[in-house]
Parts: C-alpha cells; structure tokens; sequence
C-alpha cells in the first residue's frame, strides 16, 4: 500500500505560528505532500492562534469539539478546531476552560515549564481526533521531543483498536529531553503497562512501555525510537558523521531504521526581487537617484539598506512575541541604537555580511564577533548585520553579543525581533552569508541565502556540509566556503575571501582583490564576472532541494514505514 492519509504533528507551523526552522519545514512540507493529492493534516497546539481574530478567519477555524480530562486533580477542558492552511487541513489544540487556556494560548512555543504542559494536553486529545477524523492516518510523521507523548498516545490508541498505525519519528534538532513516567502517567495519560509492539534490529519485539521507558531512560527521543517504525533526521551527517550525532545519542541498534529527510526552501529570487520593489522601490528611487528600477545593482540596493532602511523601520518592527524577551531587549543601549532603542542605519556602506538565526550557542554567534576584527584587517568598510531571533534560555546571549557589537559602533549593527521589513532586503543586498553554527542538524538559512544568489561561509557540520559546495572543491559550481566550527580565524578568511571574489564588480583593480584572497586555489577563480558566476552557481544549487522534490524523499519513508508496520504482528 502506498501512503495516501498523512498526518504531521508539530508546534510550529508557517502561516499559522512560526518560531523557527521547524515552522518552515511543517508549513513546507505539509503544502508540497498536499500539492501531490495527498490527504494532509496538521497536528499543533494553539498558542494563542484561535484568539486572533484575523488568523481565525483566514483559517477558517471552527471548533469541532472538545476533550475532558483531569491530570494531577485539575480538570482540563481542550477544545479541539478545524481549519484550512492552502490544500491542508489544519487542528489546532485550543484551551477550552482556564487551565487548558493558561497551557495552550500561551504565545511562548519552547520553554521548559511551559512547553511540558503543552505536549501532555497535545497528547490527550489523540485518541478523540483519531476517531473523529472524517480519514485515518496511513502514517503519523511526528517531529522532535515535543510531539513524543502525542506520537506514544497515537500508538497505544490504534493497538488498543487495531490495527496500529505506523509512526515516523523526525529529529531537527536533538534535545535529549528527560521525562519521568509520572509525567507520561499522569499528565498524558499513557499506559505504562501496555505492550507495544515495535520494530527493533531487523525484528518485531514486544515490550510494556514501562519497559520502553525504562530502557530509554526517560528520553523522549530514544522512547520515540523505540516505537516508531523509522527514525530520520535531516542530514546524513547529522544522522551518523558529525560528532555527538543523533546516533551516538539514541543508540547505534536503530541505525537499521533510520534515515534522513533534507528540509528545503521554496524562496525565489524573482519574487523575492518583486517583493523588495513592491516594499521599498519608491524609496530606492529617491535615495538612490535612479529612475528606472530595472537599472538597479545589488550595490544599489546595499547601499539602501544599510544608509538608510536599516535605520527606519517601522514602528511594529521589530516583532517580539514573548513580552520577557521583548522587556530585555528594550533594556539595551549602546552606539549602535537610538535614545528609544531602535537600530541606527550605517554612516557609509560597504560589502556586507548577514546573519539570521536564535540567540542560542549553537549558532556561533560569538565565532562571528570574533572574527570581526580580521575581516575589517582587509575590508575596513565591511559591515556585519546580525538579524537575530531572541529565544528564551539564550538570555545572556542577548545582551553579550549586543555589548560585543557596541565595540564596533561603525561595522556592526543587530536587530532582535522579526523584520519583515528588511528580511528579504538584506539577503539580497548581501555580499557573503556567515553560518558559523556549532551544530547545524539542516541549515535551511544557507538555503535561503543561496536562493538569492549569496554565497555562504559556514562550518562543516550537519546538513551545511551537504547543501553548500566548497569552491575550493567545486570551482565555479560551488556556493561557498566551509571551515572548521568554532575557529574565527578561519571564519575569517572565508569571509574575506568570498568578499573578494564577489566585489569584483566594484573594484577596478581585480590586483588588489586578489591579494585578499586568503586560499591560493581560490586566486585563479578571479576575474571580472566570477561573482555573477558564483551567484549563478547559488541559484542553480538550491533546485536540488525544492520542497516538491523533499516531499518525494518524504514519501519514499513513509512507504518504508508503512511496509514495516505491516511486517509487524497486528
């Protein structure tokens, strides 16, 4: 039997509510299986969603029922809504009384104490949307730790009735998050002594989840390896090369049923170009002087962003959704802000360097400050925009990296929030794109960069070493330059490198370029066009993983899936 019924249960979600990667994927992928006449729902909790009154609407949510529960003797009332995300039909998991309110309409996905009470609720309304669905699930794709009591109850309610539906465990990012039974007991209402039926080592066991648990030592993701019949990630690296891989933490004994799914991006530069036009080309033309916006340069288009964008944003901008986080953002002063905190623009402009990504470690965020120096050795004009998501545990971060910028009042600029205004903008103003992540399971925002034409200089880990092809390996076919993690000296070279290569249409001596070029096989690239050549190479590369093609990748699992679930006994 080939997949035809999909459901995918994740806290996040694009066009419904975003924090990061997960929500891209979620909102992508579930699109691209639908395009493909898959029957597609996806599975989250609200957070506040079905109190917006606009969102509501332009999901059409209505609400089709609810689930009565009590936990720790407080009774929880969980409604249940439907609705329409495009060709996917859409559950949000709502609060249908205070206590479930408190829980499920909090506007903060990912915090502990917070995102604990979430996935129990989540988890108790399985049972009541398996046998309200108008479709049963073929597969049940459930992502990362905090869909694992959803993606438990979901199993144990189908061998209860049989048959079983077959599961698909995805790890994004690894968490090694420790549960106690009492928790999985009590708050989410799973059976510690029913026995799972579950695909191990080539073969069928059957263990009591108590047992499950036990031999998982209370981690979610390894008790969601256990039960699932196929375990991906979103690299092969991740999966089993890069140190501390998912393997290593989960267990090399499911290597035989795992897997990986790439994430993808559906950016494109065309669009892209029509959106900044359609946002900022009245501007452009009177701050630039040109009159034909046809005419227009990525330098254009830089020296915009970085004079005089950058340092008018709205007044809705930036966006910060988590009003704890937004408090100590507004607490920040420094050389590179105004009296009220807003971001002030750049005196000059100069090639650029961006950075998106959360406040957490593992981005390398404080790699990039410290490499700053060497770049500005040979790019005194370079500029360094860092274009960060605040999130919380990454709190410290906030404000270190923020008093590290200060240093460079005239290079370096941050932003905290969410900028729709300039997103798009500064990517394609862009001159190199630094991803210098400690840890990086995919990368989507290398993705994002490549799909308008900016190089990346990144560290070889995860899905980064697999989607950007090295220039010193590829030539002219490659996207960028990869380096070792958590070296800024290294960082720094491929910095200033592909700033060397990609400014050749600003310079008129290329001998002056090609003295900063910081890797001798990269010095016989040089010439006038190599970085529209490099930009090419970028546009060309991001086809290989456009959301259509992953959800391929995605149903090809699936089938595995599905076909070892019915090797099992029912």
């Amino acid at each position: 039997m080939d997949v035809k019924n999909i459901w995918f249960i994740s806290f996040e979600s694009k066009g419904i509510y975003k924090v990061g990667g997960l929500g891209e994927v979620a909102g992508s992928i579930t699109q691209a299986l639908a395009e493909k006449d898959l029957n597609v729902a996806l599975v989250m909790p609200s957070h506040g969603v079905v109190k917006d009154e606009k969102l509501r609407k332009s999901l059409q949510l209505e609400k089709v029922g609810f689930v009565r529960t009590y936990a720790y003797g407080i009774e929880y009332l969980i409604s249940v809504y439907e609705g329409k995300l495009g060709k996917v039909k859409v559950y949000l998991i709502s609060g249908g009384n205070e206590n479930a309110e408190k829980i499920l309409e909090n506007p903060v996905v990912y915090a502990d104490g917070i995102t604990e009470p979430k996935a129990a609720l989540l988890a108790r309304t399985l049972d009541f949307l398996y046998d309200f669905s108008e479709w049963i699930p073929d597969i049940v794709h459930i992502n990362d730790w905090h869909a694992v009591p959803a993606g438990i109850a979901i199993r144990q309610h189908t061998e209860a009735k049989g048959p079983p539906v077959p599961l698909l465990f995805q790890i994004h990012l690894y968490g090694g998050k420790y549960v106690s039974l009492d928790y999985l007991r009590e708050f989410c209402g799973i059976n510690p002594e029913f026995e799972m039926n579950i695909w191990l080592e080539g073969e069928q066991r059957e263990y009591t989840f108590k047992e499950i648990y036990d031999m998982s030592g209370g981690i979610l993701e390894r008790i969601a390896a256990y039960i699932s019949d196929v375990v991906a990630t979103v690299s092969e690296s991740y999966l089993k090369k890069d140190e501390g891989n998912v393997l290593q933490c989960i267990g090399w004994h499911f290597e035989d049923k795992s897997t990986f799914i790439y994430n993808g991006c559906d950016w494109f530069y065309d669009k892209i170009i029509a959106n900044i036009l359609e946002k900022h080309g009245e501007k452009i033309r009177e701050f630039i002087g040109i009159e034909d916006l046809s005419q227009l340069t990525r330098r254009h288009l830089r020296k915009y962003l970085l004079e005089k964008a950058l340092g008018e944003l709205p007044e809705s901008e930036p966006i910060i959704k988590d009003d704890y986080l937004a408090d100590i953002v507004k607490r920040l002063r420094g050389p590179i802000v105004n009296e009220d905190g807003k971001t002030l623009a750049f005196g000059e402009e100069g090639p650029l360097v961006i950075i998106t990504g959360r406040t957490s470690t593992q981005k390398g965020l404080d790699t990039l400050i410290r490499s700053i120096p060497a770049v500005l050795d040979y790019y005194p004009n370079a500029k360094f925009l860092f274009l960060l998501l605040p999130v919380r545990g990454g709190e410290r971060l906030i404000e270190e990296i923020f008093a590290e910028a200060c240093k460079y009042s005239n290079s370096v600029r941050i932003v905290y929030g969410i900028v729709p205004y300039i997103y798009f903008l500064a990517h394609v103003a862009a001159t190199v794109y630094a991803a210098p992540s400690r840890w990086e399971p995919f990368g989507i925002m290398a993705l994002e960069s490549m799909a308008v034409g900016t190089p990346v200089a990144a560290s070889r880990v995860g899905g980064l070493s697999e989607t950007i092809l090295d220039l010193r390996e590829h030539g002219l076919n490659g996207t960028g330059l990869l380096v070792p993690k958590d070296n800024p000296e290294e960082l720094a070279k491929a910095i200033t490198s592909l700033i060397s290569l990609m400014e050749t249409e600003n310079v008129d001596e290329l001998r002056v370029l090609k003295e900063k070029i910081q890797y001798p096989e990269l010095k016989n690239l040089l010439s006038r066009d190599v970085g529209r050549k490099i930009r090419e190479s970028c546009l060309k590369r991001i086809e290989d993983f456009r959301w259509i093609k992953i959800a391929d990748m995605a149903i090809k699992v699936y089938n595995i899936a599905i076909n070892r679930r019915k090797r099992c006994k029912q």
